[in-house]
């Protein structure tokens, strides 16, 4: 174990004056010049973990009299694999005071800020003067329950107090962190303690190894069924079972939280504070996609586009223009959709034809259908692009004078399309052994009847405007030229209508959110303004168009890949989760 002391010091000063009974509280001022710690860290290697200790058991105040109380806050951080670690906190050193020092532990997960504060009490023993001291912590309701308190002695050599023995704490790549609270006390004793003159207190606060169980039992061991529901069963899953531990469902007594490591295929326990502690856990069915699907009861007729979905129309399937194969969307107010990954909530909105799951942005926490929260539900808000004047840039990347460039690798990129990649790699980069290169459609036919030009004379529309707004026919083809292979896009508008919208208000299917943002759809070109038009979803839940230097939300599409593992239901308080 490494070792760095944690000095502090207690200097008893003059008493200024004694009386020569055994009934005697102090009399006069005692001076007390205590130096603090001066090292700030502590460490430890316990089972392969590092356990840091920071802070000091400060008793350094000025002018202290019996009955003084300080409080010092210790922090224990345990850094490593996902272990579970026994250990003492201790101190160690001399105490030459004339008078053992009482402390009082307590533990918490948070740090709170507590101090002490002490008046001067003045009393009369036998006509002199007797001074004392009361104090008061503040926010000590806040500390919770005690969970040690004793006393150091007086010793002339090095003392060894374990100040809260048998302590538990499960370790973490990113550190998992508990707070100690010890209150010191000076006490007030009913008799001279003048043998404090000159005495002084010093030693380390740190940790060692503890032999204690944590002693956990698993009280019960309930399994999802197929529809949703959980039964309980005798044993645990075994390792080549599709379970895994729903963390969020899983309980512990002593507010202990539950893990499961699928390694060891184990429990473990984190935020353990004493032993004797008692799990319920829940076990979720992992699967593929393509385990899934049935369960979705997917409906193979085609729903009415000319009308929004304002309730759960469930899961429609349909063939899969870019993909081939067959294409699963959500439509309407849906409940079964909820996705978290990358530490961000999704909702997907289909199942593409090669298995992929396409994933809309929904903030940092889920939400429910028709709900606008502080959370925002996109993650910039940005132009299209601030050149409006041509009809090329509608593109996603565009050459000025061409329709389209002659590859989806040549030309300009949109500025939406570099705000967006920004995001992706400062968020999401990390993740991107699990995201599919996705196909993007951007769609620049013009609608029969007109032709393409930069700056015509006359407005027309692309393909998408009659698709949408007239015939009520959304696809999910797209032609090979406007089809972009990524790993971050956005919506088309076709899929927004596939979801539930049209050129009209909805605020109940899961894609409002209360806010204006952009699709990946062109629109039309507006001759009148000279001003090219994209799609976007309006703040009230409208499929509509606007013009491209417009500022609007950005909400990130992603594609996972077709054979990960999702546990969870996909409802909001169970929603999918990535394995």
């Amino acid at each position: 174990m490494e070792k760095k002391n944690q000095k502090l010091t207690i200097i008893v000063g003059c008493l200024l004056l004694v009386i020569s009974v055994s009934l005697a509280y102090f009399v006069g001022s005692v001076l007390i010049n205590g130096t603090g710690s001066r090292g700030n860290v502590t460490t430890a290697r316990i089972n392969g973990s590092v356990l840091s200790v920071e802070g000091i058991l400060e008793f350094n105040d000025t002018n202290i009299l019996p009955g003084h109380k300080s409080v010092s806050s210790i922090k224990v951080t345990a850094t490593g694999e996902p272990v579970l670690i026994p250990y003492n906190l201790i101190w160690k050193g001399t105490n030459n005071l004339g008078t053992k020092l009482n402390y009082t532990v307590y533990k918490t997960t948070e740090n709170i800020n507590v101090s002490a504060t002490c008046e001067e009490k003045r009393g009369n023993l036998n006509g002199y003067t007797v001074l004392s001291e009361e104090c008061t912590i503040t926010n000590l309701n806040n500390l919770g329950n005690i969970i040690s308190s004793g006393s150091i002695n007086t010793s002339t050599s090095e003392t060894k107090v374990t100040i809260s023995s048998d302590e538990f704490i499960t370790s973490s790549k990113s550190g998992e962190i508990v707070y100690y609270y010890v209150i010191l006390e000076y006490p007030n004793l009913n008799e001279d303690q003048s043998s404090d003159m000159g005495g002084t207190f010093e030693g380390e606060v740190t940790v060692e190894e503890s032999h204690a169980s944590a002693d956990i039992n698993i009280l019960g061991v309930y399994l999802e069924q197929s529809d949703g529901t959980y039964k309980q069963v005798d044993n645990v899953p075994n390792k080549e079972s599709n379970y895994t531990l729903n963390e969020s469902k899983s309980t512990c007594t002593n507010n202990a939280k539950p893990r499961w490591n699928r390694e060891e295929w184990a429990l473990e326990v984190g935020s353990l504070s004493q032993s004797g502690t008692e799990c319920n856990i829940y076990f979720d069915n992992s699967r593929t996609i393509t385990e899934i699907i049935p369960t979705l009861n997917a409906k193979t007729e085609s729903p009415d586009f000319s009308q929004i979905a304002t309730t759960d129309e469930g899961v429609y399937r349909v063939s899969d223009g870019m993909y081939g194969g067959t294409s699963y969307y959500w439509r309407g107010a849906a409940t079964t959709n909820y996705l978290q990954f990358g530490g961000y909530c999704w909702r997907i909105v289909r199942i593409n034809g090669d298995g992929t799951i396409r994933l809309i942005y929904d903030g940092t926490t889920c939400h429910n259908n028709g709900e606008v929260t502080t959370d925002s539900i996109a993650v910039a808000n940005t132009v299209y692009n601030p050149n409006y004047n041509r009809s090329e840039y509608i593109g996603w990347k565009y050459t000025e004078g061409l329709q389209r460039p002659n590859s989806t690798t040549e030309g300009t990129d949109a500025p939406i399309k570099t705000a967006l990649e920004n995001w992706y790699n400062t968020n999401l980069k990390s993740q991107e052994t699990k995201i599919a290169d996705g196909k993007y459609c951007n769609d620049r036919d013009v609608q029969s009847g007109s032709t393409w030009s930069s700056t015509p004379s006359s407005s027309f529309n692309y393909v998408g405007y009659k698709r949408l707004y007239t015939d009520y026919a959304p696809t999910l083809g797209c032609a090979a030229l406007d089809t972009y292979m990524l790993k971050v896009g956005l919506i088309t508008a076709d899929e927004v209508e596939f979801a539930g919208s049209k050129n009209v208000e909805n605020k109940q299917f899961y894609l409002y959110n209360g806010q204006t943002y952009w699709t990946m759809t062109p629109g039309y070109w507006s001759a009148d303004y000279n001003y090219a038009g994209v799609f976007a979803v309006y703040s009230d839940g409208n499929l509509t168009d606007w013009f491209v230097d417009d500022l609007y939300n950005l909400r990130p599409v992603i594609n996972l890949n077709a054979n990960i593992k999702l546990s969870g239901n996909g409802t909001i308080n169970d929603p999918y989760e990535v394995i």
